[in-house]
């Protein structure tokens, strides 16, 4: 098989965590020393557009395109909030909505373009060389633990653009161009809570990552075969050229 080097889109399906995406890609080329990775993570009950990184060249380069600019449209539901922010988890609160339309329509057209955002503790940041998320599930720490390591983790994110595009009770959907490190289950909880509610993402697709737009991705399920992966590799120069100055 010929040396294999440079980028893969796909549209990580529903269901599918980040590795097992890698994975895959892996096992189809049988090379088991060759370097796959991603740039970064989407979570499993999301879907959208991922990287992935094939031979050594390219995944050099992936923690560069991890920092690029993101775009997610993401479906919200109101008045109830799990521990994960995301339909996987446990309900923890629910509240009467009271939020209008046209409240969301003006909260959302003022928010802060930027602002101090706390990631959900459900998230693969790392405390100690530990994922918050494992430290949130084996309860080693109380819940006040926790949130003192959760502000620590607090940092400024950019919004560059934000929409409401559909609002029916009890859920509103949103189109979000956001800087790297922006959690979109944390927006959209924040959104609600200035009207003293709360809110779980339960649908989140990636668009875009920098100026790469997700119809430029393949599905992952057919990639069964090197043909499939070598036809629709970007190599690494051909990358540059493209997408790496346009996104710098």
């Amino acid at each position: 098989m010929n040396k294999i080097e440079g980028f893969l889109f796909i549209n990580k399906p529903k269901g599918a965590n980040s590795f097992r995406c890698v994975a895959q890609i892996r096992r189809v080329l049988g090379q088991k020393k060759l370097k796959v990775g991603y740039a970064g993570t989407l979570d499993p009950f999301a879907h959208g557009l991922m990287i992935i990184g094939i031979g050594r060249k390219a995944t050099r380069l992936l923690h560069h395109i991890t920092k690029w600019d993101k775009q997610y449209i993401a479906t919200a539901k109101l008045g109830e909030l799990t521990d994960t922010l995301d339909p996987t988890g446990t309900i923890i609160a629910t509240n009467t909505i009271t939020v209008s339309k046209y409240d969301l329509h003006q909260t959302i057209a003022n928010f802060p373009k930027t602002y101090e955002q706390t990631p959900p503790i459900y998230c693969a940041l790392k405390h100690k060389g530990v994922p918050l998320y494992k430290l949130a599930r084996h309860k080693g720490k109380t819940e006040q633990d926790l949130q003192e390591v959760l502000h620590k983790k607090s940092r400024t994110v950019h919004l560059h653009s934000i929409e409401l595009l559909n609002a029916q009770k009890p859920f509103f959907t949103i189109q979000t161009h956001v800087s790297h490190g922006t959690y979109i289950r944390t927006l959209v909880n924040d959104i609600a809570r200035i009207h003293k509610s709360c809110a779980t993402t339960h649908e989140l697709q990636r668009t875009a990552i920098g100026k790469i737009p997700l119809s430029d991705a393949i599905e992952l399920d057919p990639i069964q075969t090197p043909e499939i992966i070598e036809t629709n590799l970007v190599p690494v120069e051909l990358f540059l050229e493209r997408h790496f100055e346009q996104n710098h």
